[in-house]
């Protein structure tokens, strides 16, 4: 069985899928590069709270894809409220 860990919101990860445009790769336009921004944004508070109820949880391991789900919910909830 193998661990799923739940990352720390304060240390900066990279993207696996992240790679230079080269020749023949198109340019993204200022819609995408906002769409993207606010995905980044969104992630980066979705990672943020499912950290804080691993916490809250005194770190047990073993509910990280729980931790994601709920941490969605609550992202998404409180953006969709304001």
């Amino acid at each position: 069985m193998s661990k799923v860990c739940v990352s720390n919101p304060e240390t900066p990860t990279k993207s696996a899928g992240t790679s230079h445009a080269g020749p023949g790769s198109e340019k993204t336009g200022p819609a995408e590069q906002t769409s993207m921004s606010a995905w980044a944004h969104d992630h980066i508070r979705i990672r943020a709270q499912a950290y804080a109820l691993y916490e809250q949880r005194g770190r047990q391991e073993g509910r990280a894809l729980e931790d994601w789900l709920n941490a969605e919910r609550q992202v998404v909830g409180a953006v969709n409220k304001s």
